[in-house]
């Protein structure tokens, strides 16, 4: 069953209380007797992370909590009016300690002045804590005192639940050796929690074309909880833009946990997919398994259908913890991750003839090579691109140019908000070197030319192109290659020069060709005139 506020601060008493109350009731009269009422008493707070341990004692001996102190917490104590501990009777003694948790827990809010049948007056805010958790009011008129948490940090999930001090109190609450402490040390605890965090990873290892998988990852880090209590609730819910389409395979989805237990599907923990909404559910072996100070990650994959800026935001409700401010629409008992982003943005090539512009050509074929640079790097070095493939696939992601040589390119991955990992699973506040761009260098290659024009060679098959996170035009302007068409082996010469030496040639045969006619005419005529 899960642990509400109310029931937190009906449970969880803090040490205070105990050591406050614990020895009133067996006060006698002689040791009344024994307290100097002439001088004045000190609530010195000792503030620390749940569980806290040790053996603290209300004169600040014992052992020390050997959790970390919280700094900024601030606590209000006020008189309980009402309450005569110095009337030579035990009736001041004893009513203090009839006051039930109950009673505690319902004073809790600064807006109540009163315990059960007590007024509390002259209230006062006590310092804030330092880096060591501690806080000392000194200068106390001696009496009984009501202390309430009224702030504390965001990380503070579970307030210490109020408490009453006696100034003076018992010495020693187990033996009762007649000695009191007027100077009174408490040590109230304090659930403290890290809000989840939504991280993208590895996603220039899954692939750059869109519909490429995209792996989320969701880290809570599992706080201590006061004694007594257990984990009873840990509910994940993400529910994915429209422009992401989930990957609803069953190993898709996993649990694991930095330097503990494995966890199992089906066992430990469930899921479902509702439409958009991914919902992952610990079960009892699952809850049980939890370790204060363990980093647990909750995977998913989904893949972009559609260019542009794509938020994601996860709420992760443990134990119906709230830490810090929730913002409106937040899931009753849930804390919201951080805003992740993953940006894509379409590309449109255009091939035309060199020499005619206007020219489309179809049919060339072009690889894509990713860069790690932004703008100011975008160069074809192929020692810093990594050749972008088929979504889901190790082959080499290939276009080709189509009517009017249009080539079209649905998206490709501009960047993201990815954040680093420490060794213990705990995600930082640094942004993964070459992810965080607004836009991108690539580079197209041409790896086969149009028919009849040449493929170029070496750079010259190379061309940049620096994307944006959008649409074609938007974002991202046309960019037109060209290609020089190829020539062909020479041909017989039949016409301009060559026609023209073949006109002198053709008039040279026929000058001969007349001059050999007179010639045989002459012969035959004077061959003619001999005989006569």
């Amino acid at each position: 069953m899960t642990i509400s506020r109310k029931q937190r601060l009906l449970r969880g008493v803090a040490l205070g209380s105990v050591l406050a109350l614990a020895g009133t009731g067996m006060a006698t009269s002689a040791f009344a007797a024994d307290i100097d009422q002439s001088q004045t008493g000190s609530i010195i707070i000792h503030k620390h992370e749940n569980p806290g341990n040790g053996a603290g004692t209300p004169d600040g001996t014992g052992t020390a909590p050997n959790t970390p102190g919280i700094a900024g917490v601030v606590f209000e104590y006020c008189t309980i009016d009402g309450i005569d501990l110095f009337d030579g009777t035990n009736t001041g003694w004893d009513a203090l300690k009839a006051i039930t948790p109950a009673q505690l827990a319902a004073a809790a809010s600064t807006s109540v002045t009163t315990l059960g049948s007590y007024n509390l007056v002259d209230c006062a805010p006590a310092p804030a804590t330092d880096s060591n958790g501690l806080s000392t009011t000194p200068d106390l008129p001696l009496g009984p005192y009501f202390v309430r948490e009224i702030s504390a940090p965001s990380k503070v999930v579970a307030p210490a639940a109020p408490f009453v001090v006696a100034l003076p109190t018992p010495h020693d609450l187990q033996n009762l050796d007649g000695e009191w402490v007027y100077d009174v040390n408490v040590y109230p605890k304090n659930t403290v929690a890290e809000g989840p965090r939504k991280n993208i990873v590895h996603q220039d290892d899954n692939g750059a074309a869109l519909g490429a998988p995209i792996d989320y990852e969701i880290t809570t880090k599992i706080p201590a909880l006061a004694a007594g209590e257990m984990y009873d609730k840990f509910i994940l819910t993400d529910t994915l833009d429209t422009k992401l389409t989930p990957d609803t395979d069953p190993s898709k989805v996993t649990v694991k946990v930095f330097g503990g237990a494995t966890f199992v599907q089906g066992t430990d923990y469930t899921f479902g997919w509702s439409g958009q909404t991914l919902t992952v559910t610990f079960l009892a072996p699952g809850l049980a398994k939890l370790q204060p100070g363990q980093n647990v990650v909750v995977g998913f994959t989904a893949a972009a259908n559609a260019i542009g800026t794509i938020d994601n935001q996860a709420f992760v409700n443990l134990n119906d913890l709230q830490i810090g401010t929730v913002p409106p629409g937040t899931p009753p008992g849930s804390n919201p991750t951080n805003v992740v982003q993953t940006r894509w943005g379409a590309l449109e090539l255009k091939k035309v003839n060199a020499d005619n512009t206007g020219q489309g050509l179809s049919g060339a074929e072009f690889t894509v090579w990713m860069s790690t640079m932004d703008v100011a790097g975008c160069k074809a070095d192929f020692a810093n691109l990594k050749q972008v493939t088929q979504p889901g696939t190790t082959d080499p992601y290939v276009v080709t140019a189509g009517a009017g040589g249009v080539v079209t390119i649905p998206g490709l991955w501009v960047g993201d908000t990815e954040l680093e990992i420490a060794a213990d699973g705990t995600v930082t506040n640094t942004t993964v070197a070459g992810h965080d761009y607004q836009a991108r260098c690539y580079v197209i290659q041409e790896i086969k030319a149009p028919a009849g024009f040449i493929l170029p060679t070496g750079d010259a098959a190379l061309t940049e192109i620096v994307v944006q996170p959008g649409a074609v035009g938007a974002a991202n302007p046309i960019v037109t290659i060209t290609n020089k068409q190829q020539g062909v082996p020479s041909l017989p010469l039949t016409g301009s020069d060559g026609q023209l030496i073949l006109t002198i040639g053709g008039i040279a045969l026929i000058v001969v060709a007349a001059g050999v006619i007179v010639i045989a005419r002459r012969r035959r005529h004077d061959e003619t005139a001999d005989q006569s």
